[in-house]
């Protein structure tokens, strides 16, 4: 459901500035950005939906971002046909729980790791980037009662389009070919524009221009829709939803500004708003 991901730069003035990245595709579905917290809680700039409880991605006061998409490798059973593919979806209520209590990436992955360990249903399975104002990045991974997690602080980036590194290679192997395509070519375009700015020195608006290009990305020499970080109407690979997939919004988190720029809608025809935890920017 989603190209995930983030990446920790250098500015000009040699200050460190970390961004992270989502197109959310989604069956027709209903969502929001704003504010979200509690009194006894930190406050974040969140994108929800509206069939799920919690908070889909979202950056704390503290500077910690947390950005989730979907991961599985199975065919839809006749379950998620009749439109019960969000239940057993943790993944929002872990995340708007880790936000409000935690204030580092280190923090967040064990708080992660303990609620999905703990879990007595089985959840839909997901990717989760975690990255925080410091540059702490990581990515934390479960399916079907089991995790994983990578430390990608040192290589300055991490992304993901649907797939897990550290969980089921074998069955995702035997996935069927539009799925294979759809998550390998999101995640090498993820990756090629990424890996060349990862801990380099470059000026904040060339790192933000670099991932608006990314998820505005679509066109494939087939002329087909798989592989489209933008997606529009795209089946196969977004989901454990039989459905088409269109990108509802495309997010920007700026860590250092505290900031969240969106779309409404997809973002290769929709101009990018601004959002700030003491309002509009």
């Amino acid at each position: 459901m989603c190209t995930i991901g983030a990446l920790v730069i250098i500015d000009p003035s040699d200050q460190l500035c970390v961004y992270g990245f989502k197109n959310a595709d989604n069956p027709p579905v209903g969502y929001w950005h704003g504010v979200a917290g509690s009194e006894d809680g930190y406050s974040s700039l969140a994108f929800g939906l509206l069939p799920q409880t919690g908070i889909n991605s979202g950056m704390n006061e503290k500077g910690l971002l947390l950005i989730s998409s979907f991961f599985g490798y199975s065919v839809p059973g006749e379950k998620e046909k009749k439109e019960g593919f969000w239940r057993g979806d943790l993944r929002g209520k872990v995340q708007a729980e880790v936000l409000a209590r935690c204030a580092t990436a280190e923090e967040a992955l064990a708080l992660m790791q303990e609620r999905f360990d703990a879990a007595e249903e089985i959840s839909i399975g997901g990717s989760h980037v975690i990255v925080d104002r410091r540059g702490g990045l990581y990515v934390f991974e479960h399916s079907q009662g089991y995790t994983a997690w990578q430390d990608a602080t040192a290589q300055g980036w991490a992304a993901r389009s649907n797939q897990s590194f550290g969980l089921f290679r074998a069955e995702q192997e035997l996935q069927s070919a539009d799925v294979s395509r759809d998550r390998q070519l999101r995640l090498e375009r993820a990756e090629s524009v990424l890996s060349g700015l990862g801990g380099k020195k470059l000026d904040a608006s060339e790192a933000i221009a670099n991932i608006e290009y990314l998820l505005r990305m679509h066109e494939n020499e087939d002329g087909s829709a798989l592989g489209s970080v933008c997606a529009h109407g795209v089946r196969s690979g977004r989901s454990n939803a039989p459905l088409p997939h269109d990108t509802v919004s495309g997010m920007i988190w700026d860590l250092a500004e505290a900031e969240m720029r969106y779309t409404l809608g997809q973002p290769c025809c929709n101009e990018w708003k601004r959002l700030r935890l003491g309002g509009e920017g």
